[in-house]
């Protein structure tokens, strides 16, 4: 943890109330609490991203300061809140803020967030005090949690609940993931292979394939045009992004060195490529898309590893595979059974977080914005080729 300087921003220190959905302004009993919560308006990338890091459980890219420039870019406003006991940082949000016309005021949005010290109810409590007031303040109706807080940890969703959040109409990052160990020794992460995934990965390097980091200007569009014919091919691949999107968000967190293209490549014939997000010890498989060329030398698995390998020399031990059916939908009925076999081969656990959750703040601008959600949703996608959030 590390000790937050004294800045000029307005710091407004919390009252905890025992009661339900209480706010800073609750009148009654209440009783001190040593947690604060305040909105960091001057943070610099290097300041948030190390608190971000240092948070129980050490973050996620899409709450990393850089994800919130590049969100930035598409109207969405992002508000850095920090959690602090006596002064030091022990929690963190990134929340980004879109104005909702027609409906009045803005939706306050933490993707996969917030990171708190979620085994204590008490902070718990006071950040989203804290929240609550900070949205009021900001003019926001609607705060979307997204907390990588998995679904056993029940005592989580019923304060969430006490709180005042509800479960949200969509989960709109994947909630059920595979995530691999990397901190294993390599003969280990083999042995944990499902057979078959390991005789491809070794078929693979036994024909001579090989995996590389090209140029990536010159790479990215051999990978969208992959993705694309890749989107027409199989009906569980499906292309929700616009070129323009896929290309700025690659290529921005490309040179903020936390996304990284690869491909497998024999005898200097691009076969397939993956796009990862990094942060702190973790990564992200992204993206992913491959040729129809020479598919029987089984690229996409040797690629799979040798990236593995790549995060492991980085001293990243943390992979998340990113999508797989929900546990109640594992079954070959799925549009994402395919993509569950091939990754549940390389030896990784199923993690199922609780999802996104809605809080209303202001609860009649809250009530018109849920209603109008989905219609928005379909005028977006429509309009611009692009999904909202």
């Amino acid at each position: 943890m590390h000790r937050v300087h004294e800045s000029r921003e307005v710091r407004k220190t919390v009252a905890t109330n025992t009661g339900v959905n209480s706010t800073p302004e609750v009148r009654g009993p209440v009783r001190a609490t040593p947690y604060t919560t305040r909105v960091t308006r001057s943070v610099t990338r290097a300041e948030w991203d190390d608190w971000l890091l240092n948070s129980p459980g050490g973050g996620h890219v899409l709450q990393s300061y850089e994800w919130g420039e590049f969100k930035r870019r598409l109207g969405w406003r992002p508000i850095r809140l920090v959690l602090e006991r006596d002064g030091e940082v022990v929690g963190a949000g990134q929340f980004l803020a879109y104005n909702t016309a027609p409906v009045p005021g803005v939706l306050m949005y933490c993707t996969k967030g917030p990171w708190l010290p979620w085994d204590d109810e008490e902070a718990v409590r006071a950040f989203f005090e804290g929240v609550q007031a900070i949205a009021r303040r900001e003019g926001a109706h609607t705060v979307k949690i997204e907390p990588e807080v998995l679904e056993q940890q029940k005592d989580v969703k019923a304060l969430l609940g006490e709180i005042g959040f509800h479960k949200a109409r969509y989960d709109l990052n994947l909630k059920t993931t595979l995530v691999v160990d990397l901190s294993l020794p390599e003969e280990e992460l083999l042995a944990r292979m499902k057979s078959k995934t390991r005789y491809n990965v070794r078929l693979a390097a036994r024909k001579g394939v090989e995996v590389v980091e090209p140029e990536f200007e010159e790479g990215w569009e051999t990978f969208y045009e992959w993705m694309k014919a890749t989107s027409e091919r199989k009906e569980d691949y499906v292309l929700r992004r616009s070129r323009d999107y896929l290309h700025g968000v690659m290529r921005y967190m490309h040179d903020t060195g936390q996304g990284r293209l690869f491909f497998a490549e024999h005898e200097g014939t691009p076969l397939a490529g993956m796009y990862v997000f990094a942060f702190g010890e973790k990564y992200w498989y992204m993206y992913g898309a491959s040729s129809d060329v020479k598919r029987n030398l089984k690229p996409n698995y040797l690629l799979q590893w040798e990236v593995m390998r790549w995060a492991r020399r980085r001293g990243l031990t943390h992979y998340d595979m990113v999508g797989v059916p929900k546990s109640e939908d594992l079954d070959e009925s799925s549009s994402l059974w395919n993509v569950y076999k091939f990754k549940e081969g390389f030896g990784g656990e199923i993690s199922d977080s609780l999802g996104c959750f809605d809080l209303p703040v202001r609860r009649a601008h809250a009530a018109a914005w849920y209603k109008l959600e989905p219609v928005y949703y379909r005028l977006y996608y429509k309009l611009k080729k692009n999904v909202f959030y």
